[in-house]
C-alpha cells in the first residue's frame, strides 16, 4: 500500500506529465492531492495496528506533495494539514498496537511470524530497557532505527500506564513527523533543478526509497552492534510465562478439567 502512495503523491505534484503517461495513476494522483490528510491519517492507523512499515514511506511523499511542482513554493498550510494528520495517524495506530498487544499479548508470542519479525532476543534487551528507564525508553525508540515497534509491543505486553504512552507518542511524533516531511520538502526543492517531469518522478522515488534503505542499513549495524557488544537484556522467563499463559488460553476446557 506504501509503495504506491509514493508513486502515486510523485505524480500529483508533476501537473505537467504528459497524458500517455497519465491515465488512472494520474487521476489517482489527483484524489491524493485533494484526500490527502485522510489517505495519511488512513495509512498510519493501518501502518501502526498491524503492518509495521517504514514511516518515510508516506512522510517523505507528503513532504514532496506541500511543494508546488511549478513555482516550488512550500503551501506552510497544506503541510501543516498533513503534519496534523500524520501525528494523529502515527498515534491512533501506535495505540492501537498497544491495545492488541495488552489483550493479545500472549497470543502474538506464540506466533512463529512475529518472533521472526521481532525476535526473543529483542524483546528481551527492550524489556530490560523499560524496567531500567521506563517510559524515557519509549521516547528514546522512537529515534533509533528498528526500535520504535519492539519497545512498543514490550509496553503493550507489560501494561505500561496509558497516560505514559500517551505522553511519550504525543511529543515523540510532534519531533519525528515534521523532520521526515521536511525531508520531502528538500527533495521537491532538488526536483525544481530538472525540466523533465520524468526525471523528477525518477528523483522523488529514488530519494524515498534511498531514505527507507538507509534507515534499513542503520537498523542491521545497530542490530549488530547490540548482538556484539552482548547487550544486557531481561529473562526469558518472562517470555516463557507469557507463552505458558497463551498456552493455557488456548488449551480446550476439557483437557484443562482433566488435568
Amino acid at each position: 500500500m506504501f509503495v504506491p502512495f509514493a508513486l502515486l503523491a510523485v505524480t500529483a505534484v508533476a501537473p505537467g506529465a504528459d497524458a500517455a503517461s497519465g491515465g488512472l495513476l494520474r487521476e489517482a494522483g489527483t484524489w491524493l492531492a485533494g484526500h490527502g490528510a485522510l489517505t495519511i491519517f488512513v495509512a498510519f492507523v493501518l501502518c501502526g495496528i498491524g503492518l509495521h512499515l517504514s514511516e518515510d514511506f508516506i512522510l517523505i511523499p507528503a513532504g514532496i506533495m506541500t511543494v508546488d511542482a511549478v513555482t516550488g513554493n512550500v503551501s506552510w498550510p497544506l503541510f501543516v494539514e498533513y503534519g496534523i494528520a500524520a501525528w494523529a495517524g502515527i498515534i491512533l495506530g501506535d495505540i492501537g498496537w498497544v491495545w492488541i498487544c495488552r489483550h493479545f499479548g500472549a497470543r502474538i508470542l506464540g506466533s512463529r511470524w512475529f518472533l521472526r519479525l521481532v525476535g526473543p532476543r529483542t524483546l528481551l534487551e527492550m524489556k530490560y530497557e523499560v524496567d531500567r528507564r521506563g517510559a524515557w525508553a519509549l521516547l528514546a525508540a522512537r529515534f533509533i532505527p528498528g526500535a520504535r515497534t519492539p519497545m512498543i509491543t514490550v509496553c503493550g505486553l507489560m501494561h505500561l500506564a496509558w497516560w505514559q504512552v500517551l505522553l511519550v507518542e504525543m511529543c515523540g511524533v510532534v519531533i519525528t513527523a515534521p523532520l521526515q516531511m521536511l525531508i520531502g520538502v528538500g527533495v521537491a526543492k532538488l526536483g525544481q533543478q530538472f525540466e523533465s517531469d520524468a526525471h523528477r518522478w525518477m528523483l522523488y522515488i529514488g530519494a524515498t526509497l534511498a531514505v527507507v534503505l538507509v534507515t534499513f542499513i542503520l537498523h542491521l549495524v545497530i542490530a549488530r552492534r547490540a548482538k556484539s557488544a552482548n547487550k544486557p537484556r531481561a529473562k526469558v522467563t518472562w517470555l516463557e510465562t507469557l507463552r505458558g499463559t497463551a498456552a493455557v488460553r488456548r488449551a480446550p476446557r476439557h483437557r484443562l478439567q482433566n488435568n
